[in-house]
């Protein structure tokens, strides 16, 4: 069995048509200075779906507004332009899985958990952390959605490559493709036009040769880190994995340690990720 190339597999991917045409009308307006609440209102309305459920996670707990918002002129209003256009982003993804059965189930799971545990984790943080590490969480594995969408053989003997041998998912994909899922979700969205902060998240999240003590941008190394933090949380409560992982410890993490988050805050907020994904993923379907 042939094993794609990297740049093959990121040509095949990064065209920008290959996202819904509302995601695509949204990125362009991360540098429109001149757009407005209505016309942002517009955009998103030509998608039905995605108008729904950018309006269902904006009255979720995870946003814990004071009233029940209506309408996305509403949501703009109260959440701001930059937290609706990634809310916009992060449900869009959901429409870039070619099939859904088990394997994708699993990885759109682990990935909403990740969002939700993220959105958690950054409270404190700053506004700027607290947006990116929601989109950052729900995007951290979509190198792994592009190598099953275009090679879904090759990268099911990855996942029984995890599964058998107990590997990290870097692991086992450099060892079968020669690379692995962070470069490949990097570079496409790279190429897509997201932020440069976001594409910083998705290249480091696994904080493989890479130290955030290192970085240079403090919201990009709290954001880094809390989306680490939240993906490692996932594996403790099973989320998207097999079985739970306990032996974990969280409070030793390097990104635990960087954000200074303590084992008695950890040990509440992975409950609290817990409570809030068994009541709120089903926004996210």
């Amino acid at each position: 069995m042939s094993v794609i190339s990297k740049e093959d597999l990121i040509n095949r991917v990064g065209d920008l048509k290959v996202l819904p045409f509302v995601a695509r009308k949204v990125l362009e307006t991360l540098n429109d200075e001149t757009c407005t609440i209505d016309d942002l209102t517009n955009i998103i309305e030509k998608d039905q779906t995605i108008a729904a459920r950018v309006l269902k996670i904006s009255n979720s707990a995870l946003y814990g507004l004071r009233h029940e918002v209506n309408s996305l002129h509403q949501a703009i209003l109260i959440l701001g332009f930059k937290t609706i256009r990634s809310l916009v982003l992060s449900v869009s993804t959901r429409a870039l899985y070619k099939n859904f059965g088990m394997k994708e189930k699993i990885l759109w799971d682990h990935s909403v958990g990740t969002a939700i545990g993220a959105k958690l984790i950054s409270s404190g943080f700053g506004s700027e952390a607290m947006e990116v590490s929601f989109i950052g969480g729900l995007m951290h594995d979509f190198g792994k959605v592009v190598m099953n969408n275009e090679t879904p053989d090759v990268f099911g003997e990855v996942i029984m490559k995890i599964y058998n041998e107990d590997v990290e998912s870097t692991v086992a994909e450099e060892e079968i493709y020669g690379f692995n899922h962070t470069e490949i979700g990097a570079r496409v969205i790279g190429k897509w036009g997201f932020t440069p902060l976001l594409v910083n998240i998705l290249e480091n999240h696994h904080l493989k040769n890479f130290r955030l003590e290192d970085e240079k941008d403090p919201v990009a190394a709290r954001s880094i880190a809390i989306v680490n933090l939240a993906d490692h949380m996932c594996k403790v409560l099973g989320i998207g994995y097999r079985s739970p992982n306990e032996d974990i410890r969280l409070h030793e993490l390097p990104s635990a340690v960087f954000l200074k988050v303590e084992k008695n805050r950890l040990d509440l907020l992975t409950g609290n990720v817990r409570e809030a994904y068994d009541k709120e993923k089903s926004i996210f379907e």
